[in-house]
């Protein structure tokens, strides 16, 4: 890993550590300032020209890769609308794989749900005797769980769904994409999303993916695929540099500037040092007492779910933490009073990981001389 200064000159004074949105560094601000342009002009194409030529290079894609001016939730729906009209399998292991699920229910489409417990990752094994009871159209799986700080294995998913079905794999890799490996066309992703504001560090309102062929030709085949969401006339327009709706310029201006960015530090060079922030937490938490909630092998390297040690209270943590000034994240859902979140994605450094952690420690020793004072 390079020594790249991801703060712009400020190393160790990030203190923004929300699990999204994260972080913006101001050169991105500065950008979604940019003049107003006709979406059908000259220079629209130019800018959304070096967007797509770009971003494939994020995904690891040889194909196209888009925009689209919804959260990374659209596309969860653009990828069942577009190309799916038979059953699905979602692999739920938290809050966000449980409710792309419940998308696809919604949606009318009959869907089969492998659960597991909060805190584990998807098992390829499990998928694969599911797949041997039912043929499924598409399989939808999050890649790292925003809610758990659980990472799965996608590569050995994806293995697994194209060996033993013709299923398409979906994949909601928020929070992963810019932060951690992500192949997809070696691991053959059908759909693969994130949103602006996580590992892309920028502001929210920008879903980005990918879309494979076999995907596309499922959409071509579909007769009913709905219109904004509809993946066919979103390829149709990236052809001629162009969106089919109106977008959100000033996030494509930030988007352009990032993606210089990204590129400059090196997608690698990227992933190691989300792997050094994993390492930087998972090494405080051992020696300070707290328990990282994903199983063994399965940490984010992006968001770190933790339980404090016995006599900490999660939620006066947090707050004590926001009374330093720091922005905090609780726990997700069911564990919102229980565990603390850490956001270590996008542009922030090790250094800023490590003085955040140091925070934790006298937040700690305040809420201890307030219990003793009060005892």
């Amino acid at each position: 890993m390079t020594n790249f200064d991801s703060t712009a000159g400020s190393p160790g004074q990030v203190r923004f550590f929300n699990p999204g949105p994260v972080w913006v560094r101001p050169q991105v601000m500065q950008a979604l300032t940019g003049p107003m342009l006709s979406h059908r002009s000259q220079a629209f194409m130019d800018l959304y020209g070096r967007i797509l030529e770009k971003l494939p290079k994020v995904f690891r894609t040889a194909r196209t890769a888009h925009t689209l001016a919804t959260s990374a939730t659209g596309v969860w729906e653009s990828a069942l609308v577009s190309c799916v009209e038979g059953p699905v399998l979602a692999l739920s292991n938290g809050a966000f794989s449980g409710k792309w699920g419940e998308m696809a229910s919604r949606l009318g489409l009959e869907t089969d749900t492998v659960k597991f417990e909060w805190g584990e990752s998807v098992k390829p094994d499990a998928v694969k005797k599911k797949l041997a009871e039912k043929k499924y159209a598409a399989v939808t799986v999050v890649h790292s769980e925003t809610s758990t700080g659980v990472i799965s294995d996608l590569a050995a998913i994806a293995k697994v769904v194209h060996e033993n079905s013709d299923a398409l794999l979906f994949a909601d890799a928020v929070t992963s994409v810019a932060g951690t490996r992500v192949e997809t066309d070696e691991w053959g992703l059908d759909v693969v999303l994130t949103g602006s504001q996580k590992a892309f560090a920028l502001p929210p309102g920008l879903a980005l993916f990918a879309v494979s062929e076999r995907a596309m030709a499922a959409a071509k085949k579909k007769k009913f695929r709905g219109l904004y969401l509809d993946l066919v006339d979103i390829e149709a327009f990236a052809a001629k540099k162009q969106t089919p709706t109106t977008p959100c310029l000033p996030l494509l201006y930030a988007l352009d500037v990032q993606l210089d960015h990204i590129l400059a530090e090196g997608i690698e060079n990227r992933w190691a040092r989300h792997g050094a922030m994993r390492k930087a937490v998972e090494d405080w938490a051992e020696r300070n007492g707290f328990r990282v909630l994903a199983e063994a092998g399965a940490h984010s390297p992006t968001v770190t779910s933790l339980i404090p040690p016995e006599g900490v209270n999660a939620e006066e943590l947090n707050k004590t933490l926001k009374g330093m000034k720091w922005t905090t994240g609780s726990g997700y859902g069911k564990l919102k009073s229980t565990n603390v979140r850490i956001g270590h994605m996008g542009d922030v450094d090790v250094a800023s990981v490590e003085a955040y952690l140091k925070a934790h420690e006298e937040a700690m020793a305040s809420m201890r001389s307030k219990a003793g004072s009060a005892a």
